[in-house]
């Protein structure tokens, strides 16, 4: 597990990101032509707690020395960073949403017009989510798989 070139980038991006991203997921959908609905309230509601959540994997970054001196992160960690944004990027795009007068347009609906129906967009969704979870759970693997490293004994 190197450090990568593209590390310092992600280093500095990923503090900006869980704080961005789920802003942009519960809220954004508005900015990109969709209407908002219960999604909003729900972001108001959990919000906080998914910047928490996705704060994990950069602080885990912190505890790992090498990380912390060359101010830039691990190859596989960039890569899991990287499509765990696009994926969450890929969410809000395409969340389904409702308000209390039925279905609303996701952001990808009212960009094609209704070419992509509400039904498809849910079936994006639902494979931006499992991405969404699996990079998540890579980014915190290797997060701790750096600091575990840097902690073995070196004849061992």
């Amino acid at each position: 597990m190197q450090i990568a070139r593209s590390g310092r980038f992600v280093f500095v991006a990923q503090w900006v990101a869980a704080l961005l991203l789920p802003l942009f997921f519960f809220l954004g959908r508005g900015l990109v032509g969709a209407e908002v609905g219960w999604m909003g309230f729900v972001g108001m509601v959990y919000g906080l707690l998914v910047v928490v959540v996705l704060l994990l994997p950069p602080v885990l970054t912190l505890f790992d020395p090498t990380v912390r001196r060359a101010k830039a992160t691990r190859l596989a960690y960039d890569i899991a960073s990287v499509v765990l944004w696009a994926a969450l990027i890929v969410g809000a795009l395409t969340v389904p949403d409702a308000g209390d007068s039925g279905r609303l347009d996701s952001g990808l609906t009212a960009w094609t017009g209704g070419a992509v129906t509400y039904d498809a967009s849910a079936v994006i969704f639902t494979a931006a989510a499992f991405i969404t979870g699996i990079a998540y759970l890579a980014a915190v693997v290797l997060g701790i798989a750096g600091i575990v490293r840097w902690r073995r004994p070196v004849d061992a």
